[in-house]
């Protein structure tokens, strides 16, 4: 009979040297798209990679493991509304944007996507079936940490009529809250 050691297994999580590893990895690909695609704020700011490097030392290792590498500049969105939440007046700041508009019939599977500049093509928008569609939409929150926020915005979201499709919620090191829907 073979002993399975404690803590090693199929289901068992990487060890956490390995996802730190991947998280600095995600940072500096982070930066070097921003830098490669000649976002301004990369282009302007030199101490941009150790801002960056303090925006995700503050968030849990499941953020870095959760952006979109491709979306790189979600990172400086979020990095714009935790700064924006410090301030009182501000909260909870908040961005919403279209994501895609995805066709209700779910044999056909035709999803019109927005471009790299956040914009959907009105092409695209015109040239599919005219059957039933929905638009997505992502939208953020970030304001003071407490407990049940994230209840309390699911709830808002809710009795705004609106459908949440997955929610991605992350406490920062200093008691604020980045919750994306």
């Amino acid at each position: 009979m073979e002993l399975i050691e404690e803590g090693v297994g199929e289901s068992s999580s990487p060890p956490r040297g390995i996802i730190q590893e991947s998280a600095y990895d995600i940072k500096n690909e982070i930066y070097l798209r921003l830098v490669e695609c000649g976002n301004p704020e990369a282009v302007a700011n030199p101490n941009l990679r150790d801002q960056l490097d303090a925006h995700f030392n503050r968030l849990p290792l499941s953020y870095a493991v959760d952006i979109n590498v491709d979306r790189a500049e979600d990172v400086l969105l979020h990095r714009k509304l935790l700064a924006d939440a410090k301030d009182p007046e501000k909260r909870p700041a908040f961005n919403v944007r279209f994501m895609k508009l995805e066709d209700l019939i779910t044999d056909t599977g035709k999803i019109i996507e927005d471009n790299e500049d956040g914009e959907f093509s009105m092409e695209a928008l015109s040239a599919r079936d005219e059957g039933p569609s929905i638009p997505i939409h992502e939208i953020i929150f970030s304001t003071v940490d407490r407990p049940k926020l994230l209840s309390q915005l699911s709830t808002v979201l809710s009795d705004l009529g609106l459908n949440i499709r997955e929610a991605h919620v992350f406490s920062t090191t200093d008691g604020y809250s980045l919750d994306v829907f």
